[in-house]
């Protein structure tokens, strides 16, 4: 037993001396290396000073908010006929968005312009009966009322129709589309949003002892939103 561990110990010294002896050769070469080609030369880095200007800038995170900016609604009720417009879209103003079903209204306004056109004709014979005494001063007002009384009734339907069709009321950009063809359209519900595309607000926040270098009419590129 005792000669076994004395042979364990004898080459656990053996391999410790082999390992030792093999580093301080490696030692002794890299010694030998750094004589023969010296030491590596430092990097040296370098610049010329001058005096310059440096702009100050205040970081801040923010939203951008448009100036103007709508929910387009209908004022009056009616069913999809056309839309005009994408998701997203940049428009002009008077541009058209939506046209609601105007069959109806379109076919009382051919029935009052005839009547308009009739009640015309007979203001003007009223007028020539007058002229000549033909005819009494109530009879001609009679007629020329009338006249007034279906031009206005075709005026309303006119303004109806144009109520039902729903343009840009300024130039900006569309938002998501929130309706769709054949759809029947209440008074008041949202169609789509439109935004202008400038101006526009930096909303955003700065520590507050950073309050005075802040001033009504700051250059811009002073001041950095991200």
């Amino acid at each position: 037993m005792k000669l076994r561990i004395a042979i364990a110990a004898l080459i656990v010294v053996v391999v410790v001396g082999g390992l030792a002896g093999i580093k301080y050769l490696q030692f002794q070469k890299m010694g030998a290396a750094i004589k023969a080609g010296g030491m590596p030369p430092e990097t040296v880095s370098s610049a010329v000073a001058r005096e310059e200007k440096w702009q100050g800038t205040l970081v801040a995170i923010g939203s951008i908010t448009a100036v103007q900016g709508v929910t387009l609604t209908p004022d009056i009720p009616g069913t999809i006929r056309e839309i005009a417009f994408e998701s997203g879209a940049v428009v002009a103003k008077g541009d058209l968005l939506l046209r609601l079903d105007t069959s109806s209204e379109e076919a009382q306004l051919r029935a009052i312009e005839a009547q308009v056109e009739l009640a015309r004709l007979n203001a003007v014979r009223e007028r020539s009966l007058r002229s000549q005494n033909l005819i009494p001063q109530s009879e001609l007002e009679t007629a020329e009322a009338t006249l007034m009384q279906n031009q206005g009734n075709a005026d309303n339907i006119r303004a109806t129709i144009e109520k039902k069709t729903i343009r840009a009321p300024f130039g900006g950009r569309l938002g998501i589309r929130l309706i769709n063809l054949g759809q029947y359209l209440d008074t008041g519900k949202p169609i789509v949003s439109l935004q202008a595309l400038a101006p526009t607000f930096a909303d955003f926040s700065l520590p507050q002892q950073e309050l005075a270098r802040l001033k009504t009419g700051i250059r811009a590129g002073s001041l950095t939103a991200n």
